[in-house]
């Protein structure tokens, strides 16, 4: 990846192109000019670079000490179309350009572009991370990588290793320095902030959960309310009401039981009597009845034949009606009988129903209602309570299960890191080799850094192992920049897909002689550091000698936006 050109336009004309080439791109003020050269736009090329890659647009007119706006530029800003845009070269050898509209106020005013194309910000920032980055997951993001290779503050130019902003953790740093140090599946690194920060979750849930099973003691409160509900719901089933029943439901079972004999055997006398009844008044009903008159019709048709057999109708008709008396005799016998029956039924009828009202009523009792209900009252809430306590319990058991479950994905996560993690270890070694040839020329001391694993946490941590304790100023900012030349040298030796430029920006505090060994480092770079300097920091010798490389020169007549 390669730096072509930055393009600033205003209201579509070029105010200003910068060409980049490779090693050394030095931007300075006008030399000899009679003016300091401070306040011209020196390191506004950085932060429009850095506003490119989604920084804040603040920083290019802002007083960052006292917030102070620059009104002209503001003015610039606010009552003109400006936009910057950024050529370069990927991985793959493919020109592209990103624009940016400079507007302040709201984000509904911002204009992104790819390749000419107006785009959504999400999609031009997952352009930058994989045309700039080579990111092809969502982390490490644009804006934690970026501070890395644009050191265009005095935070960032005094810090080697802790350049990210304050409110950046060892978890950032981790994952930042596995992507710069050649870990080549980002993939992974997303899935582990994922899956450790599910974790995290979880223990959090977890923990919450188990202190409230400590206090509460669900276990034991459980056994109890359980033996109390049993004995609640066993007096209910009870129904001690009244002294005189151990057990009503039983004693009206057995009452019902008695009452459906005794009715069934009422039925069925009355029954008996009312077919006796009926067949006496049908007897009764018609003195020649049935059989006569079909006697008498017989006779008629036919009393020629009957002659013989029988010597008178009449004997016939008397005959059937002494039977016809005779049958109603012996049918009324049994009458006294059943109705007596009957009558001693319905007598063992009315005190089975009287014994049930009197159940019924002692179970109507004002006491015992009161009783049922404040029982009922008390087993709902013993049944509450054992629903929140078992309730608790169950969650638990959930929660250390999804813990479980989780903590098995980080592992299954970090076992995958650590497949990759020699590529790290070797990324190191090679670093260092460079780091200790630049560190040797410019602080005659050879530094390291020392990058450690840890397997179980998977976190990553970075130190600077040198003989100089505490280095300020422009010591070390010498380190910083000794730090990224070994990096573009390393990336360079392995063919990395990451990003060979660096900017540099105010180093004049740096001793005159290590800057003169800075840009001879610089101009054999296998890459590109942009650096913004006052000139007359620069040595008349040494000026000739990289006058070459400079790609942009201000004053106080030519600021970077004209104003």
């Amino acid at each position: 990846m390669k730096l072509l050109n930055l393009e600033v336009t205003i209201n579509g004309k070029v105010k200003r192109l910068v060409k980049f080439h490779d090693g050394l791109n030095l931007v300075t003020n006008k030399p000899n000019s009679g003016r300091t050269g401070n306040s011209v736009g020196k390191s506004t090329l950085s932060r429009v670079v850095d506003f490119l890659m989604l920084g804040s647009i603040s920083s290019i007119y802002i007083d960052e000490e006292f917030k102070k706006p620059n009104h002209e530029i503001e003015s610039l800003f606010t009552n003109n179309a400006v936009v910057a845009s950024l050529s370069f070269l990927d991985s793959k050898g493919t020109i592209h350009q990103i624009s940016r509209s400079l507007s302040i106020g709201n984000d509904e005013n911002q204009v992104y572009f790819i390749d000419g194309v107006k785009a959504e910000p999400k999609e031009y920032e997952i352009f930058i991370q994989d045309k700039i980055f080579h990111i092809l997951t969502r982390r490490p993001s644009v804006r934690s990588v970026t501070p890395k290779f644009i050191r265009n503050s005095s935070h960032r130019m005094l810090s080697t290793t802790k350049f990210l902003d304050k409110n950046s953790g060892g978890k950032d740093y981790s994952e930042l320095f596995l992507y710069l140090f050649g870990f080549n599946d980002t993939g992974l690194l997303t899935e582990k902030r994922d899956a450790t920060n599910l974790v995290n979750r979880r223990k959090r849930n977890s923990q919450s959960i188990n202190a409230m099973v400590k206090e509460q003691k669900p276990s034991n409160e459980i056994k109890k309310y359980r033996v109390d509900a049993k004995e609640l719901e066993d007096n209910l089933l009870k129904f001690e009401y009244s002294p005189e029943y151990s057990n009503p439901i039983e004693r009206l079972s057995e009452l019902q039981a008695e009452e459906d004999k005794f009715a069934n055997a009422l039925l069925s006398t009355e029954r008996k009597i009312d077919n006796i009844y009926r067949t006496i008044e049908l007897l009764s009903k018609d003195k020649d009845g049935y059989l006569i008159n079909q006697l008498r019709a017989i006779y008629e048709f036919s009393a020629i034949a009957i002659d013989g057999a029988l010597r008178d109708l009449e004997d016939v008709v008397q005959f059937h009606n002494n039977l016809v008396e005779k049958k109603k005799q012996f049918l009324g016998v049994d009458i006294p009988n059943l109705l007596k029956e009957k009558e001693e039924l319905v007598a063992e009828l009315n005190a089975i129903r009287r014994d049930k009202v009197k159940v019924f009523s002692d179970m109507r009792s004002k006491e015992s209602l009161e009783n049922v209900t404040r029982n009922l009252k008390r087993l709902g809430e013993l049944k509450v309570e054992l629903g929140k306590l078992e309730g608790l319990l169950e969650q638990q058991s959930k929660a250390k299960s999804d813990l479980q479950s989780a903590e098995n994905d980080l592992s299954r996560i970090l076992d995958s890191i650590l497949k990759e993690i020699d590529n790290v270890y070797f990324f190191e070694k090679t670093f260092n080799r460079h780091f200790k040839i630049i560190t040797k020329r410019l602080h005659d001391d050879e530094y390291e850094v020392d990058l450690s694993f840890n397997k179980d946490s998977g976190m990553c941590t970075i130190e600077m192992k040198n003989s100089v304790t505490n280095p300020e100023g422009g010591k070390k900012k010498a380190e910083v920049i000794a730090f990224d030349f070994a990096y573009i040298n390393t990336v360079s030796e392995l063919s990395l897909s990451r990003p060979r430029f660096v900017f540099h920006d105010s180093i004049e505090d740096i001793d005159k002689n290590q800057i003169d060994e800075i840009f001879e480092i610089s101009q054999r770079l296998p890459g590109q550091q942009i650096l913004s300097m006052l000139s007359d920091k620069i040595g008349i010798d040494t000026y000739r000698k990289i006058s070459k490389d400079i790609v942009l020169l201000l004053d106080e007549d030519e600021k970077f936006f004209g104003v």
